[in-house]
């Protein structure tokens, strides 16, 4: 059974190097570094790429980031690889290239894995879909689509495309949603510092002035004295609490439940609608025009979107096209996607310039999705400002207003 190696080497051009590679022994790592133009300076066994972590550890990495390839690593992937292979350079040099270059490190495993594979006579398209489901279903598609039409070149180059904008429409989500999110974290850190550190400093001047605090300061303040004296307690008790219900999300049951709600929570559920819409789009269009057939592209659209109710009506749809029923009379009676992308379709249907004509509708989702995204961002932070504002403003009244009563009384 191969075992993975880390690694110190020095390049071609004098350069220190590190990475995994898997080997049946250490002499043949040390043979098949030299042959990939690697001389070693520090050879040793690891468990850390392979299939040999516990599912603890696999959870956790996971959780971490690590063994994550995102939207912009598959972008940079796929365009340089079209370069190299446009340029007339080999899918093996090009994936020992990469595996090199490449800045995320779990990429960098995984495309040296499918190097090995490669060159044990193995297909690019068998090469990537072997190393445990870690690239995407619709990047093995569509290589297998152009490994079969032998414009590998060509397939990339629409996968880059593809990548980038799904990592432009991922970034505007998160720059919009940005200052929210700061403006609540700090408001939290705020209204914590008030009830752990200050109204305790009010409590003792009240005390010795023997003035009672209002209610609202009481409940605060022993809100505060519980949490100073039982922190270690509270705290083992919410990682506990996030642990379980991280694991409870994992199963599928949780899975309903989230993907319930993100359909149907106010405001924000109609951009994901729409982000809903932007994805089956575009996934759609890249992959009929890299040549897949529409029962093929709906598979592999469910992946990309991965939401389990969806998918269910998405499974509706592969059987009305089997009897021979239009996309775009399932896609109008969907609860899941925008009207208007049904109207699209059967304009695409109607003309056979289906691919085309989704292209285009995705491009409308994104600025779409960007459109409202900021929108949203743009009424909430007043309506965070307002409310930080009002209880903090409550806090420091509910402190101040006996004092004016004892200053009153002289």
């Amino acid at each position: 059974m191969p075992q993975y190696y880390r690694y110190r080497a020095i390049n071609g051009d004098g350069k220190k190097v590190n990475g995994y590679i898997s080997s049946p022994s250490r002499h043949d790592a040390a043979l098949e570094l030299e042959k990939r133009g690697l001389y070693p300076l520090f050879l040793a066994t690891s468990n850390i790429p392979g299939g040999s972590l516990s599912g603890l550890q696999t959870f956790l990495l996971d959780k971490i980031g690590y063994g994550r390839c995102r939207s912009r690593d598959l972008m940079i992937f796929c365009r340089q690889l079209a370069t190299m292979l446009q340029a007339g350079i080999p899918v093996l040099r090009a994936l020992n290239i990469l595996s090199v270059q490449l800045e995320n490190a779990s990429l960098r495993n995984n495309i040296r894995a499918a190097a090995s594979s490669l060159e044990k006579g193995a297909g690019i398209t068998e090469a990537l879909a072997g190393q445990n489901h870690f690239f995407p279903r619709f990047l093995i598609s569509m290589v297998e689509a152009g490994e079969a039409g032998g414009v590998l070149d060509l397939v990339m180059e629409r996968s880059a495309s593809h990548y980038e904008r799904q990592h432009d429409l991922e970034e505007k989500i998160r720059s919009a949603t940005a200052y929210p999110l700061f403006i609540s974290t700090v408001a939290l850190a705020v209204v914590a510092v008030m009830i752990l550190f200050v109204l305790p400093r009010f409590a003792i001047i009240f005390s010795q002035m023997e003035t009672e605090m209002p209610l609202f300061s009481r409940l605060m303040l022993s809100m505060g004295q519980l949490v100073i004296a039982n922190w270690l307690v509270i705290l083992i008790i919410l990682f506990v609490i996030a642990f379980i219900t991280a694991l409870f999300l994992q199963t599928k049951k949780g899975r309903l439940i989230t993907d319930y709600l993100k359909l149907h929570l106010p405001l924000f559920g109609k951009i994901y609608m729409m982000v809903n819409a932007a994805r089956f789009a575009r996934t759609l269009s890249t992959l009929l025009s890299s040549g897949l057939n529409l029962y093929q592209s709906l598979r592999i659209a469910d992946r990309v979107i991965n939401n389990l109710y969806v998918s269910r009506f998405l499974k509706t749809i592969e059987l009305a096209l089997q009897r021979g029923e239009p996309l775009a009379d399932s896609l109008q009676a969907s609860r899941f996607f925008p009207p208007l992308l049904a109207e699209m379709v059967r304009t695409g249907e109607e003309t056979g310039t289906i691919d085309i004509i989704l292209d285009k509708t995705a491009c409308y989702y994104e600025k779409e999705v960007s459109y409202l995204v900021d929108r949203l961002g743009t009424i909430l932070e007043p309506i965070l400002l307002l409310v930080v504002g009002f209880f903090i403003g409550l806090i420091v009244f509910s402190v101040l207003s006996p004092m004016y009563s004892v200053f009153e009384i002289f």
